[in-house]
């Protein structure tokens, strides 16, 4: 089982990382603040996920699930980070 610690900081990044979508989601197509805010976002889960894989002690396919997740947040994070560098000119509609 998780520990507390860990437990609470997966929560307190999943509320960021829903902060952070919503944000993002009101945010105009192309807005370089709003992909940065999402990689950090991204980077938080991925982060909680491997501070859980590290902390307990669980079945092999259960940590192989663990950084699975952490590894597609990385990934996020990195397509963020990406778009906020080439940001997209917003559209007409």
């Amino acid at each position: 089982m998780a520990t507390d610690d860990c437990v609470r900081a997966w929560e307190g990044a999943y509320r960021y990382y829903g902060r952070m979508w919503e944000l993002t989601a009101r945010a105009p197509q192309g807005d370089p603040a709003a992909a940065r805010e999402m990689a950090a976002a991204s980077r938080a889960v991925a982060a909680a996920w491997r501070a859980i894989q590290a902390a307990t002690p669980l079945p092999w396919w259960t940590l192989a699930a663990l950084h699975s997740a952490a590894a597609a947040f990385d990934e996020q994070a990195q397509k963020y980070d990406e778009d906020s560098k080439n940001p997209t000119p917003p559209q007409d509609r």
